[in-house]
């Protein structure tokens, strides 16, 4: 079958379509995502855009948030935790964002700060799942602290039955603990 000229255009622009969905779909993510291993690499594009929205709406924490989500996607720990903090700022309290500013501490050899502001997220959302587990990893892999990692994982796995990642964790620990011996 032989396609004419506008068959396949109307193809190519559907696949075009299909594409700039699937980029506008990923923005509103406020992550970026990887295709087939490799980084999106319309990172600075994505930055200019949210430093305009930034700019247009200085007071939305959700944009901050955004933009930390993007250098800590990078590898950025520095300027994420910068733009993590100005969304606290605005709105104080948020796990999900306290969380991710006490990994990008972890990951900038800051494990004691990282700790603390675990600490205080589970202070105000104990069954908060991501907070307890990132704080049992910075235990182990921060300060080496393995026996008490094992016991902050141990006590997510008891109180959380749901958790999502529960069988890779309780292998984890299984793997920590057969090493110890």
């Amino acid at each position: 079958m032989v396609l004419s000229r506008l068959q396949i255009n109307i193809v190519l622009a559907c696949i075009v379509a299909a594409l700039g969905l699937a980029v506008i779909a990923s923005y509103r993510s406020g992550r970026l995502h990887e295709v087939h291993g490799h980084p999106d690499v319309d990172a600075s594009a994505r930055i200019a855009t949210l430093q305009r929205l930034i700019d247009r709406e200085p007071g939305n924490p959700d944009y901050l948030a955004r933009m930390g989500n993007l250098y800590y996607d990078l590898g950025q720990y520095d300027q994420a935790r910068e733009f993590y903090q100005r969304s606290l700022d605005i709105r104080p309290h948020d796990p999900h964002v306290e969380t991710d500013m006490a990994t990008c501490f972890h990951y900038l050899g800051q494990h004691d700060r990282s700790l603390q502001i675990l600490d205080n997220v589970l202070s105000y959302r104990p069954d908060f799942a991501q907070a307890r587990f990132n704080k049992g990893f910075v235990l182990i892999e921060g300060k080496g602290d393995k026996e008490s990692g094992i016991a902050v994982w141990e006590d997510l796995l008891r109180s959380d039955p749901s958790f999502s990642q529960r069988a890779e964790l309780q292998q984890r620990i299984d793997n920590f603990k057969a090493s110890a011996r």
